[in-house]
């Protein structure tokens, strides 16, 4: 059997009672599977600087969140197909902790709650105070399986239910006697109120199981129930939120402009609807369009290492924030095990489905881009006609991207926008262009997305790459999300 088949469980182990944990170690040590084999136990330890103890509640609780995260992120990483937390403290914050892991995470109330729900109407009780803050939780946890009608103490009796976890917790076992004969007490009063089963609503509760059905009370062995549990089930990934990578940096206010794009793009109300992205930014990248025309530095390792780092950070595809760029995708793109979504496909079938097939398209962009016939060669496949600008007015365009009062120096209005209105209108009156698109991420700063440009004697549409692919962006996202049902 392949380590990739074997039934691995992770035991995250913070904040339990070490007696429980360590009654079902040895619990799932002695469970067959059903293909004879027994599960591998996984558990992590490590160092933990914890906060003083003059610390803040809001310092404290993160904190203990922060190393129950740790420590399922280090089962994950240890190969469990399943982590059970073992203590109630981490029960009231495991939806918080399954938000950010896909390894499924469990519990010993949901345990229990499997192996008593073949009665639909059970009636249910619950062995601990309802006042209690974990009592929601454990509750919650029950009722994700089925909803058992409850059979609950009387507060009166909550004084009792924590002197018997003050004796517990000595770990005498004169003082577990007299544990037990308070929980039998309680459990007395639950069969009373008509309960058929118990549930104890701790670890160290749950050890004395055994000893309480002895005593002739239908409490659940808690141990079993959870062993049983991990071992039998058909553990899998949950879905994973959909998210974006973005190669930035190219340069940095392009970047800043696709990001705001694809926000001002989805519809979302609040910030919990909106999709996750992460960005590489490095404007250290060697220029793209130098090394085109020039030689000099190569950008391919500067941009393939910008991808690996968000393929490693989970995303679900990339973009890159830069039109030359997209020249070294056919060298990239083999080695990645994410797609890459391409801004100059994906500006082109906009065009053809905004303006149709007999759009004729002209394209203002570097001189890198125009040499290497990025967009060129697409629109060529796709029998889209295509123009560039003169000489002279592919130096305006160049002008508009690179001069000293051009965008990449932080201008978006005088002269690069003058000089490219210029190339605009060569394209449009001169070469027949009836859409011109913003084909560096630079333009978009400089023009705006629009179906009609007044060039004084003429006219044409404008179409931004950006918004093209930002739009492409959420809705891939919108449709992965749907299936998945998580964002």
């Amino acid at each position: 059997m392949s380590a990739k088949d074997q039934t691995i469980i992770g035991l995250c182990q913070v904040g339990s009672p070490a007696p429980f944990v360590k009654a079902l170690k040895e619990k799932i040590a002695n469970t067959y599977l059903p293909d004879g084999t027994k599960a591998i136990l996984k558990t992590v330890d490590f160092e933990w600087q914890s906060p003083n103890s003059d610390a803040s509640k809001l310092v404290r609780d993160g904190d203990f969140k922060i190393r129950a995260f740790e420590e399922v992120s280090r089962l994950r990483a240890a190969g469990a197909k399943v982590a059970a937390v073992t203590n109630c403290r981490t029960l009231g914050f495991k939806n918080e902790l399954q938000e950010e892991i896909t390894t499924p995470i469990t519990d010993f109330p949901t345990a229990c709650a499997h192996a008593v729900s073949e009665n639909p109407n059970l009636k249910l009780g619950y062995l601990g105070s309802t006042s209690a803050p974990k009592a929601a939780a454990i509750k919650e946890a029950v009722e994700k399986v089925f909803k058992p009608q409850w059979v609950d103490l009387d507060k009166s009796f909550d004084p009792i239910v924590e002197e018997i976890q003050e004796l517990l917790h000595k770990g005498k076992s004169s003082d577990e006697k007299e544990a037990l004969d308070k929980l039998a007490m309680l459990c007395s009063e639950l069969v009373r109120g008509g309960a058929e089963k118990i549930l104890p609503t701790c670890g160290l509760q749950a050890l004395l199981s055994e000893a309480l059905n002895a005593k002739g009370y239908p409490v659940i062995d808690v141990v079993k129930a959870f062993a049983d549990y991990l071992c039998f089930t058909e553990w899998h990934n949950l879905p994973k939120p959909f998210k974006i990578g973005i190669v930035g940096g190219l340069g940095p206010a392009a970047t800043v402009d696709l990001y705001d794009k694809i926000t001002r793009f989805t519809l979302a109300k609040t910030d919990q609807k909106h999709i996750k992205v992460a960005v590489e930014q490095n404007p250290q990248v060697p220029d793209r369009t130098k090394y085109l025309l020039e030689g000099g530095v190569d950008p391919t390792l500067a941009l393939y290492q910008a991808c690996k780092r968000l393929e490693n950070d989970d995303v679900d595809a990339i973009v890159i924030a830069c039109n030359t760029a997209h020249a070294y995708f056919e060298t990239i793109l083999p080695h990645l095990s994410v797609p890459l979504i391409n801004m100059q496909q994906v500006t082109l079938e906009e065009i053809i489905e905004k303006y149709g097939k007999n759009a004729v398209v002209g394209l203002m962009a570097t001189d890198g881009t125009i040499q290497t016939g990025i967009y060129s060669n697409k629109a060529k496949s796709m029998n889209l006609s295509m123009v560039t600008p003169d000489k002279e007015y592919q130096a305006l365009v160049m002008e508009a991207i690179y001069g000293e009062l051009g965008a990449k120096a932080g201008y978006t209005e005088g002269h690069c926008k003058e000089v490219l209105l210029k190339a605009a209108r060569h394209l449009a009156k001169e070469k027949g262009a009836t859409v011109l698109v913003l084909g560096c991420t630079e333009l978009p700063l400089i023009l705006d997305e629009t179906d009609n440009l007044d060039l004084g004697d003429c006219s044409a549409a404008v179409i931004d790459p950006t918004s093209s692919l930002s739009r492409r962006v959420v809705k891939v996202a919108e449709e992965i999300i749907k299936i998945r049902g998580r964002r």
